[in-house]
């Protein structure tokens, strides 16, 4: 199938503290038309960093050393402001973290999606039906354009950010982090409304978190990233069955399991990787507990095709 999205040696850092620090390390895949790819990593893997850029919305101290982003043959990478603001909300739209607290809370409901169709030229008679298409998909009723946010769950708001940023029929959309925040069940009621309509619409999504059982409940393709580049990426069964990282591993088996414990020996111990201290081996070295020699001396490549790792100790790691 095609690439709606094609990433494409993408590294990029922030300035800071007189110097500047690299956090995205040459990153290039694609995004096939019509799939959830999810993206997962702990807190400090280069996630946030890595949303910014694919939204084309990395602001200073953050700055894109080299790369493109071509969506649907366009880099988004060097548009200007005007041509990028055409084609968010319309044709690719972001669901940030702290979704809910991007409503205006002096607003009605209704109004803000009226600022949305101004924004982007919608003719005015197309607006109640784009409206309430929108909230439907979400599950929503009606009276809920009426209310302000304060007046809602954070489920509610939730879904109605969800919807806002449905409204325009985009061709991809980019999550990140969305349900962080809400409780299990009303975070279980989302991820299966996001699924739902992303199946029904056939939209793309690129879906971002540290939740690495969400992931696997929702994605078609995963991505594992630590210490701002890809250690891993196939479909989610490849990820679930045939785990190739030790990073996936560690991180798969810290996920509770009704009536099963947990091995504490494997656990991943210490702290995320420090950026401005990269060593020149595996990034993943100090918290591994199947590293050798080979593994301090020398940068793993990322391997395969449709399964890919960078790991120079795969399969071996397994047999131990």
């Amino acid at each position: 199938m095609a690439a709606i999205l094609n990433v494409r040696n993408i590294s990029a850092g922030y300035y800071w503290e007189g110097g500047f620090t690299r956090i995205l390390e040459n990153l290039n895949f694609d995004v096939e038309k019509g799939i959830i790819l999810g993206i997962a990593g702990e807190s400090g893997s280069g996630k946030s960093t890595l949303a910014s850029v694919l939204y084309g919305s990395l602001k200073y101290p953050g700055k894109i050393i080299s790369g493109s982003v071509m969506f649907d043959g366009v880099d988004i990478l060097k548009l200007k402001q005007l041509e990028l603001r055409r084609i968010r909300g319309a044709r690719y739209s972001f669901i940030p973290q702290a979704a809910m607290n991007a409503l205006n809370p002096v607003k009605r409901i209704k109004f803000q999606f009226y600022d949305l169709f101004m924004a982007h030229n919608l003719d005015k008679s197309e607006y109640d039906k784009r409206m309430l298409d929108a909230i439907e998909l979400v599950r929503l009723n009606e009276n809920v354009l009426y209310s302000y946010p304060h007046e809602l769950s954070g489920g509610m708001r939730q879904r109605v950010v969800i919807s806002m940023a449905l409204a325009l029929s985009p061709e991809l959309v980019l999550l990140d982090e969305p349900t962080t925040g809400l409780d299990v069940l009303v975070e279980h009621d989302i991820l299966s409304d996001i699924k739902r309509i992303q199946r029904s619409l056939g939209i793309t999504m690129i879906f971002i978190s540290h939740d690495l059982s969400i992931l696997f409940q929702i994605s078609d393709e995963m991505m594992m990233m630590y210490g701002g580049e890809i250690v891993e990426y196939g479909s989610y069964k490849d990820l679930l069955y045939e785990t190739a990282h030790p990073y996936t591993y560690l991180l798969k088996n810290s996920i509770p399991v009704i009536g099963k414990n947990i091995d504490r020996n494997l656990l991943i111990k210490g702290t995320p990787m420090n950026f401005s201290n990269k060593n020149p081996g595996c990034y993943f070295l100090e918290r591994c507990i199947f590293a050798d020699d080979e593994c301090k001396l020398k940068h793993p490549e990322l391997q395969g095709s449709n399964h890919m790792y960078r790991c120079s100790r795969y399969p071996m790691w397994k047999d131990m």
